[in-house]
C-alpha cells in the first residue's frame, strides 16, 4: 500500500466525485487532511522555523542567483521552502527582486 492509498484509507476517501455541497465540503476537508498528513510524513528531526528561514533567505537567494546549488549548501532552508507556502512566496518575491537587479 502506497502513501496515497494509506491516506485515502485512513480518511475514508471514495474515488467518486462529490454529488452534493455537503459532500464537497467533506472532500475539501479530506484533501486538507491529506496534505497535512503528507507534510507530517515529510518532517525531519531537525527543521528551521519561519523566523530562521527569514533570517537566511537573503543569503539563500543570493547564492541561488549566483548559480550555486542551494539545496546542497542550505538543505534545511530548501526543505522549509518546499513545505511552507508563506516562506516560499517570500522567497519568490526576493528572487524576482534580485533577478531584476542583475
Amino acid at each position: 500500500m502506497n502513501m496515497k492509498q494509506f491516506v485515502q484509507r485512513l480518511l475514508g476517501i471514495n474515488k467518486q466525485k462529490p454529488s452534493s455541497p455537503q459532500s464537497g465540503m467533506k472532500a475539501e476537508k479530506s484533501e486538507m487532511m491529506q496534505k497535512m498528513l503528507v507534510m507530517l510524513s515529510n518532517t525531519q528531526d531537525k527543521e528551521l522555523t519561519c523566523d530562521d528561514v527569514f533570517a537566511l533567505l537573503d543569503q539563500f537567494t543570493e547564492l541561488a542567483a549566483q548559480g550555486e546549488d542551494v539545496a546542497q549548501l542550505m538543505p534545511l532552508v530548501q526543505q522549509h521552502l518546499d513545505m511552507c507556502e508563506d516562506c516560499r512566496e517570500e522567497y519568490k518575491v526576493l528572487e524576482s527582486i534580485v533577478q531584476n537587479a542583475i
